[in-house]
């Protein structure tokens, strides 16, 4: 079996449009709570870009699709999330030499010569998405192949059921109460930009969402690179008596490693979850060896594939370190369902926020959480999920 083409795709927006306008992650989500909410940024600093995300966010942050093609007729696709035109671009000018009239099994071969063919002028971000979007697909296709579900080709079946966090706006808190998530994270509107104002209202909504979830439920705080060491710290202090499981990426990525390993002695029992805004696996490396996180959490459609994945993870095994795949995806589910070092999955509310509901409109039978749990069906080969032919744009150069 050999691979004989490449085709790549843009999506098109609720509005007609094709996502790549500058809108990056509101596009893809299709507005709702996550777009159009107030949310602590790396940006918030800058008053005239704080307010919303979509406000600085670029089409970097836009989804593109990606399907290869066999002399056989067998394909796999892959959608992902970041990356957009950028990542295509990439992929049709670069990364299509090591891709036709290749075996695609050769999976390990086609990475390295990925990684290796743009390490002169990429180490992370849009290269790597362009990485991870080939790679997923070759493993869809290997899977399509020999009539297999991904889980399987990865290490097998590790837990009959995946149990799912839930991400949600926090104003609704309650409608997730009793619905057999286990626990809920919430993007913190407040961070270091806002001072000590920002403490009082961080630690007020904690109050608010012990008191609406009870006692029963995980709460989790994704700060998303907005805080510092001195504003984590001491919001740990303010509310030690909410039992709060983790802060997610308080301190900016790519540099912060020695600062998180600070970090973690300070905030503890509260955990530091990081990496979803590291790119490299040399990266996580450091992440792991130094300390520096309680959770590892790498963007799998972000940082290389599974193949990047599995290297990450086979890093952190010898310290017992959870791996919880950042976001929602066919994809995280399978690697989550194959590795004994992962208890647990994320999933996202979409749109106005109080419903379990699809999430990428780029993809057809995606599983949704039943009591707060996914289940992959066993019988269907590759990822299990199809293309929605009817939001595809061809790219073109």
């Amino acid at each position: 079996m050999k691979i004989t083409d490449v085709k790549l795709h843009l999506i098109r927006s609720g509005q007609g449009g094709v996502r790549g306008a500058a809108q990056g992650e509101s596009q893809y989500w299709g507005g709702g709570w996550i777009a159009n909410s107030l949310v602590a940024n790396p940006m918030s600093v800058h008053p005239r870009f704080a307010g919303l995300r979509t406000l600085w966010m670029g089409p970097g942050q836009d989804p593109y699709a990606i399907e290869i093609e066999t002399d056989e007729g067998i394909t796999g696709s892959c959608v992902n999330y970041g990356g957009g035109a950028f990542a295509c671009a990439v992929i049709d000018q670069h990364f299509r030499r090591f891709l036709i009239g290749q075996d695609p099994f050769n999976i390990e071969l086609i990475w390295d010569q990925m990684n290796r063919s743009t390490l002169p002028y990429g180490l992370g971000g849009i290269t790597n998405m362009a990485i991870a979007g080939v790679d997923l697909a070759l493993w869809d296709l290997m899977g399509h192949a020999l009539k297999q579900p991904v889980y399987r080709l990865l290490g097998g079946q590790t837990k009959e059921s995946i149990p799912c966090y839930v991400t949600i706006h926090p104003d609704f808190a309650s409608h997730w109460k009793d619905r057999g998530f286990f626990g809920v994270k919430i993007a913190a509107p407040w961070g270091a930009a806002d001072g000590r104002d920002g403490l009082k209202k961080m630690e007020n909504l904690i109050a608010k969402l012990r008191g609406d979830l009870g006692d029963d439920m995980e709460i989790m705080i994704d700060c998303y690179l907005s805080w510092d060491l001195e504003f984590a710290a001491r919001l740990a202090g303010r509310v030690r008596d909410y039992d709060v499981k983790w802060f997610e990426d308080p301190l900016q990525n790519g540099w912060a490693t020695d600062q998180n390993a600070r970090l973690r002695d300070r905030i503890a029992p509260i955990q530091v979850a990081t990496g979803n805004l590291e790119f490299q696996y040399k990266a996580f490396h450091q992440i792991i060896a130094t300390g520096a996180t309680d959770i590892i959490q790498p963007e799998i459609q972000w940082c290389g594939g599974l193949t990047a994945t599995r290297r990450i993870a086979a890093m952190a095994k010898p310290f017992d370190m959870p791996i919880i795949p950042h976001c929602a995806s066919i994809y995280n589910y399978h690697f989550v369902m194959s590795n004994t070092n992962s208890p647990y999955a994320e999933f996202i509310s979409v749109g106005e926020g109080k419903d379990v509901q699809p999430i990428f409109t780029a993809i057809e039978d995606e599983p949704l959480p039943v009591n707060g749990r996914i289940t992959l069906d066993p019988a269907k080969p590759g990822f299990g999920v199809s293309l929605n032919r009817d939001v595809l744009v061809p790219y073109k150069e």
